[in-house]
């Protein structure tokens, strides 16, 4: 009896295999940037890419509890997301304040032609009207046009619902802000650099927040 049971055992017995490792699941809308088709150091490329690829993970965030209350927590968000790549010490959440850390680690970009995912897009406040921060994400047409992570006041979400068009249709034609590009180049835990005067150095500080500038 036992020698009629025993082909039987072994033919059900399963064998124990390793399952193979599977990459991490696509974001929808996420592109991220081959590095070997840019320019510039590695470690450049790769920052810009982590500081793109972070901007995705953090798709849909919710800016409401934020500095700012949603309809002004751009900053807040794209700091947010600056201090997971970077770490300590922190960005601050204030838009005077990250315009001059980024004249400090960052260098400006002279036009959009040059923009790859992972630069930040800024338009300063001007004495009336509070600006706008993003992050540049895939190119979507050659005009050349991106999209942009940010957020608005008809949601209050961390999304690419800007692209550089709608950008500077708003900012620049309808509310008269400047339009500046920048990429951050080093860490500020490897190197704080200089700070340099802010691009609003011409403007008085704010002291509140503003109205007209946080929808389309």
């Amino acid at each position: 009896m036992t020698a009629l049971w025993l082909p039987l055992l072994q033919a059900s017995t399963v064998e124990a295999r390793p399952l193979r490792e599977q990459p991490p699941p696509s974001i929808p809308g996420a592109q991220l940037p081959d590095s070997t088709l840019e320019d510039g150091p590695r470690a450049v490329r790769d920052l810009g890419a982590r500081i793109y690829r972070e901007a995705t993970y953090c798709s849909g965030m919710d800016t409401g509890s934020l500095p700012g209350g949603g309809n002004f927590s751009s900053v807040s968000a794209v700091c947010l997301v600056l201090n997971r790549v970077l770490g300590a010490p922190e960005v601050s959440p204030y838009l005077s304040e990250l315009e001059r850390w980024l004249e400090a680690n960052g260098q400006r970009i002279p036009g959009s032609g040059q923009l790859r995912p992972g630069d930040l897009i800024l338009s300063p406040h001007s004495l009336t009207v509070a600006g706008q921060v993003g992050i540049i994400g895939r190119k979507i047409s050659n005009y050349p046009d991106f999209e942009i992570y940010s957020n608005t006041a008809r949601n209050h979400l961390f999304v690419p619902d800007w692209s550089l068009r709608k950008w500077k249709e708003y900012f620049e034609t309808r509310l008269g802000l400047d339009v500046v590009f920048f990429r951050v180049i080093r860490s500020p835990e490897k190197e704080q650099g200089e700070t340099r005067e802010s691009l609003d150095r011409r403007r008085r500080p704010l002291f509140g927040l503003l109205p007209a500038s946080a929808g389309r």
